[in-house]
Order: C-alpha cells, then structure tokens, then sequence
C-alpha cells in the first residue's frame, strides 16, 4: 500500500486539478517591475475543507491560502517557481480532460521564462482502475448518497420500500473556456461501471452508479486509492448504507439509516482527519 501512496500522488492531483481547479498563465511574460509572472495553479474549496489544503501545504511546503471574506470560498495557489516546476512534472500526462489545454499553455510558458525542457504529454488513456486520478476527480466533483423510499416498518404493505445508495459525478457536458466536450472522460468513467451517460436540460450530464454490482467497484476502487477530503467521511456514511439494502427495515434500523443521511454532504457537521495520515506520499 505504500508503494501505492507514493507513486500515485500525480494521479490524484492531476484529478482534483481537472475537477476543482484552475491553471492560470499571464500574458505577459514580465511585469511592470521587470518580474517575471510565474503560471498559478489553484484550487477553490469550501471553508469546511480547510484541514485538507492545509495539510496540502504542508506537504509542498508553500503556496498562497486564504478565505474570501464573508464567504466560504477558500483557495489554495501555487505559484513558487520550484513548486510549480515539481507539480507540473507530477500531473505532466496524467490530465483526461480539455483542462490539458492549460497545462500544455503553463509548460510552454515555463519552459520559456526559465529555460526548462518540460515536454507536454498527451491525455492518459490508462485504465481507470488502474491509479488515484479517479480519486482525485471524486474529492472535486463526485457525490455519495443514501436514499429512503417507500413505505417501512408496515408487516402488512404490500408496498415495500427501500434503501439506495449512489455514487454519482456531475459535469458540465462542453468546457466553456476551451469550447470542448467533457464527454469523452465522463463516457470512460460509465464504461468502468457498464453504466450510462444522464443528460441535463443545460450544460450538465450525470454518471450515476446506484445497483449492487457497481457499488463493489466503488468499494473496491475507493479502499485501494483512498479519498483525501471531507468526501472520505461521506464515502464511509455510503459504506454503512450498503448493509442496509434489499432489507424491510424495522423502526430502529430506519433511525440509524435517517441518522446517516442526515450526517452526509451538506448535512455534516462533524469532520475527523485522521484519514489524512494515509495522503498519498511525494
């Protein structure tokens, strides 16, 4: 497990980058005051995120991170010359989306104000399966969910009810600033679960694994390339709803299954790191 942490840190930053990043180049080449203007990477989170990019800081050991005010949009940038040379070389060909159009536009401008020779790889077209991208990409835009439905707790109903669990991810199906479609990567991610493509009235699609089959690749992908934020917390809430599904449900167990539901995604107020002692490793 160890060689896995450590040789999969690009992979997970490169899909967290994808989902809730950004990478920013001047255009400029020199400022004003004759500086240089060094490409930003920077990623936008939730203030109740804060342990996790702090934690992120720790490990490159620098980058801007601050809150906005009256807000809960906090970002976390690198821009350090060092810094950004080392995450480029991490995330360098292991980008599946058309965010790699700003990757490629950050190497050309490195390459050029410091002289280094960053070569630009194309998208990975890897298994899935295979490394922590997928990880990387849920902490940013993925979602876990248990749903209650029908009618519990009646021996005599002929309407039975029951427990779903969900995994899903949601995508703007064209990324506006580069004009290209999403749906390539999001139609890999189906493939993995033998799933389907759901389609929005706007800009949006949604993956959605919800049956028995595709909730053991979920635990199985999820337990060998673990998530890093408050996700890992839901993902757990998940875990436990799955012991719940295909059962009548008595009074009590329909307490501890609202319990859950109400202990997830917005709903959490409780928050443990403890899982940031398993981060991938540099």
């Amino acid at each position: 497990m160890n060689n896995i942490k450590t040789s999969q840190l690009g992979y997970y930053l490169a899909g967290l980058i994808e989902g809730d990043g950004n990478i920013w180049t001047s255009k400029r080449l020199i400022s004003v005051k004759s500086q240089t203007y060094n490409p930003r990477i920077q990623l936008t989170f939730h203030a109740n995120e804060m342990p996790f990019f702090r934690h992120m800081k720790l490990i490159f050991g620098t980058g801007g991170l601050y809150q906005e005010k009256l807000s809960n949009v906090c970002r976390y940038s690198i821009s350090d010359k060092n810094t950004l040379i080392e995450v480029i070389n991490l995330i360098n060909g292991k980008f599946r989306t058309p965010k790699i159009k700003y990757l490629h536009k950050a190497i050309d401008y490195i390459n050029l104000i410091h002289g280094t020779n960053i070569p630009k790889l194309p998208l990975d077209n890897s298994n899935l399966e295979s490394n922590a991208w997928l990880a990387g990409f849920t902490d940013a835009d993925g979602t876990f969910h248990i749903g209650l439905y029908g009618v519990y707790g009646l021996n005599n109903s002929m309407a039975i009810g029951r427990v779903q669990c969900t995994f899903s991810i949601t995508q703007r199906i064209t990324d506006k600033p580069t004009g290209l479609s999403c749906i390539p990567f999001m139609e890999k991610i189906a493939d993995l679960y033998q799933s389907r493509i759901y389609y929005g009235y706007s800009n949006d699609m949604k993956f959605i694994a919800r049956s028995n089959c595709k909730h053991n690749i979920t635990k199985s992908y999820f337990d060998k390339y673990p998530l890093m934020t408050s996700k890992y917390l839901n993902y757990l809430c998940f875990l436990q709803g799955l012991d719940y599904l295909g059962k009548r449900l008595t009074d009590k167990e329909i307490v501890e299954i609202k319990t859950l539901k109400n202990s997830m995604n917005k709903k959490r107020t409780y928050f443990n790191w403890d899982h940031l002692n398993n981060f991938y490793k540099k």
